[in-house]
């Protein structure tokens, strides 16, 4: 492949990413697709924990089922995941 004028040759790019700040933290120039906190999520990402953190995993539903204190809850932590509760009691 010929050389682009002004621009290094790929060889020359991959050396200098030999010792690249890959994922050391959330500033990094480099991030690859993971769970960690300093990896980016694929654009397939769907949170069912197989290729991404559960949609609700740190969420806890309380209240009994039989009344409507558990609904409360779901209600609660739809809200912290950004629904608006316009419910009525």
């Amino acid at each position: 492949m010929a050389e682009m004028e002004g621009r290094p040759e790929s060889r020359v790019v991959s050396d200098f990413h030999t010792n690249s700040d890959v994922d050391q933290d959330r500033d990094a120039q480099h991030h690859t697709l993971g769970f960690g906190p300093n990896q980016a999520a694929a654009g397939s990402h769907n949170h069912r924990g197989s290729d991404s953190v559960l949609l609700l995993q740190d969420i806890e539903i309380t209240g009994s089922r039989g009344g409507n204190t558990a609904l409360a809850s779901v209600i609660a932590a739809l809200v912290e995941l950004g629904a608006k509760d316009s419910s009525t009691a």
